[in-house]
């Protein structure tokens, strides 16, 4: 939760668990809900149900890959490179809140420098997940009114989570998914 609490100023979910209901995109990541959070595993089924995009990226067949839109199996420990390669998409196609960015984000050209490192073709051979796969993706993400993510990183090492955790503050930030109804970002780690 260390990242969290240092680039966004919260010690846990940014929204109520009911606005998962009107979140027009999902994301989910290496997070096996049914099992683990069922009672928000209900609110995303409504939510899809309701025609609301699902994105599971996760290596292993989860009960939410059913309902899944996109399902991204990316190699192990492969996720923040992947997210990575999100934020490149979102950034060379212009998708990003420029207005959030420029009101409530720092750091932006430094992002934007840092993501010459996450050529999608080398996205690609390191996580196994096709360039097209990920720009669908991307796109789902960010040109969805509201988005959620939701994430556990159940399957990655734990020297590799708060890469992922930033990697995935810094994809709701630049598509300002933060502080905005029916989206954000909610942590799901046991304890």
């Amino acid at each position: 939760i260390g990242p969290l609490k240092d680039m966004i100023g919260a010690n846990g979910a940014t929204s109520e668990t009911w606005e998962l209901l009107e979140s027009k995109c999902i994301l989910v990541v290496s997070s096996n809900i049914t099992e683990d959070q069922n009672v928000l595993s209900v609110p995303i089924k409504q939510a899809v149900s309701k025609g609301s995009k699902l994105i599971v990226i996760d290596q292993r067949e989860t009960e939410l890959t059913r309902y899944a839109d996109l399902w991204l199996r990316p190699k192990l420990n492969s996720e923040a490179v992947l997210l990575g390669g999100f934020i490149r998409t979102i950034v060379d196609e212009s998708l990003e809140d420029h207005a959030f960015i420029m009101d409530q984000c720092d750091g932006f050209t430094e992002l934007r420098n840092s993501l010459w490192a996450f050529d999608l073709i080398k996205v690609a051979e390191v996580t196994g997940v096709p360039e097209a796969s990920i720009r669908d993706a991307a796109r789902l993400f960010a040109e969805a009114e509201s988005s959620s993510t939701l994430y556990a990183l159940d399957t990655v090492s734990h020297d590799l989570r708060i890469d992922c955790v930033k990697s995935l503050i810094n994809l709701s930030l630049i598509t300002g998914q933060i502080e905005k109804e029916s989206s954000g970002i909610y942590p799901l780690f046991e304890g």
